[in-house]
């Protein structure tokens, strides 16, 4: 009732601010005040009133709050203690160059990494990717519970030659299913995949080459081909994001270490400075 209250008066504001060139006051602190106009941009388009009104009290909740909290400042704060414009312009100082730099990172930067660059890395640094949880590489089919041949999933994987019946299969049957067999996965998010406590994260495969599982509705069918243990290498596909980003920072850190280069060489050859 009472977001619905203030949502009548904000707009009933809003609407005297549209057809009144005097300023309307929303909210007001000793001798600050809040007009409509200080929140322009803050309403993301599609909201329905009642978000809006949602949004703009909470905003202005938290101006009256920062309002006070300002005078007492103030108020009890040494003078020393309030002198902040070295700290302001340090601060707009170090935006204004990080954003600059951002820039120029976006508009120059190149990246594009080609396989080639990642496998190279890779090798080169293969004692860096460890695996800290297991992975498996193989297939996973999700099937209604009635799905007929349920059991001649397991023959066809083990058979080596009869993925494709399982392809049929799944492209038949299958609510869901994903392949996998040339690139690994996370087990954990594998089983998140299966019906809760299907499975636990440290399941030994030493024993068995696929998972099965079942609720009221589906048959849940795992083939593993292959089973990397934590603390073994991190197979590549799953280290390859890991590089990426890896050798973008590495080109950024470069693009901008000769950045700076390049504007102190152009400062001296202009002479814009020099040390007193």
């Amino acid at each position: 009732m009472k977001l619905f209250i203030f949502l009548l008066i904000f707009f009933s504001i809003a609407c005297n601010r549209l057809n009144n060139t005097q300023k309307e006051p929303l909210a007001r602190v000793y001798n600050s005040y809040l007009y409509l106009e200080d929140m322009e941009g803050l309403f993301p388009s599609g909201l329905t009133g009642t978000d809006s009104a949602e949004i703009a009290k909470n905003y202005i909740d938290k101006w009256i709050r920062n309002q006070l909290f300002l005078r007492l400042a103030e108020i009890h704060l040494p003078r020393e203690e309030k002198n902040l414009d070295k700290q302001i312009a340090d601060f707009r100082a170090s935006l204004l160059i990080h954003k600059y730099q951002q820039y120029l990172v976006n508009q120059k930067l190149d990246s594009i990494i080609d396989v080639r660059e990642i496998e190279d890395y890779y090798t080169a640094h293969s004692n860096n990717f460890i695996l800290d949880r297991p992975a498996v590489r193989g297939i996973y089919i999700k099937v209604p519970v009635d799905a007929p041949n349920q059991n001649e999933l397991l023959t066809w994987f083990r058979s080596g030659n009869d993925l494709s019946r399982i392809e049929t299969y799944s492209n038949q049957y299958a609510v869901s299913n994903i392949w996998f067999t040339d690139s690994f996965i996370y087990l954990e998010n594998l089983l998140r995949k299966l019906p809760h406590g299907s499975y636990s994260a440290d399941i030994s495969f030493a024993n068995t080459d696929h998972l099965t599982a079942s609720d009221s509705e589906y048959f849940y069918f795992i083939g593993i081909q292959e089973y990397k243990p934590p603390r073994s290498q991190m197979p590549i596909s799953l280290a390859r994001q890991k590089i990426k980003n890896i050798i973008l920072n590495k080109r950024k850190m470069q693009f901008l270490t000769e950045l700076e280069k390049n504007v102190l060489n152009e400062g001296i050859n202009k002479n814009a400075f020099q040390y007193y």
